[in-house]
């Protein structure tokens, strides 16, 4: 934060993180910024900034203490998250046989390859660009969230399938959530539940555990 607080992205972040502390009655209180370019005093201006900056960690760390997600949170995480990746300072960890199958599937086998996530599409798209196994955008034919809806229900599938021009029969989904692949299940989709830690595997109720399940993509193989 010290690195970049005269960019006009991290001001606009704490000045929507203040504004949701005042909403909260329990939360600690946040000063309004001083704009630096308004002040001839040096000394003065790094005070200010300290001041500002140990008011919005103590807002910060109330949020993550207590839970507390709000839209400013969610923003600040992103912008943190990105900042990070395009330093070069942040890396995401991706398993070697996701890496190694996508890229068979997609250039050996011609299989097209989306990624439905419950976050942010464009959040996806930078994770993806900067893993230990590279650009991993490079495979993927396209990327959708949940401004198409929630997984959890059968008209988001069909509004997917409707983007990408495919039918239901020719289209597997990969999830770890049993409530998604029965969304996905009940209008035609092929649904596997990918689970690698054994725990996940014990947890499933009867319905879940009738859905085929593998727990590494090696274990996937297609015609």
């Amino acid at each position: 934060m010290h690195e970049n607080w005269n960019t006009k992205q991290v001001r606009m972040d704490l000045e929507q993180l203040r504004l949701e502390s005042e909403l909260d009655p329990n939360a600690p209180k946040m000063l309004p910024l001083i704009d630096d370019d308004n002040s001839n005093n040096n000394n003065n201006n790094n005070n200010n900034n300290d001041n500002d900056i140990d008011t919005a960690f103590d807002y910060v760390r109330y949020c993550l203490d207590n839970r507390k997600e709000n839209k400013a949170m969610t923003l600040l995480r992103f912008h943190m998250w990105f900042d990070g990746y395009a330093k070069n300072r942040l890396e995401t960890p991706v398993y070697s046989d996701v890496a190694i199958q996508i890229q068979k599937w997609r250039c050996d086998q011609d299989i097209k390859l989306y990624v439905f996530s419950n976050g942010w599409s464009e959040a996806t798209r930078r994770f993806m660009m900067k893993t230990n196994h590279g650009d991993l955008n490079l495979l993927i034919d396209g990327y959708f969230d949940t401004s198409l809806g929630q997984l959890n229900d059968p008209d988001t599938f069909r509004k997917m399938l409707q983007r990408i021009n495919e039918k239901p029969e020719n289209v597997m989904f990969l999830t770890k959530s049993p409530e998604e692949g029965r969304a996905a299940e009940s209008i035609g989709l092929t649904v596997v539940l990918v689970l690698t830690h054994r725990r996940n595997i014990e947890r499933l109720d009867d319905d879940g555990r009738r859905m085929a399940r593998v727990r590494s993509f090696n274990e996937l193989e297609f015609e």
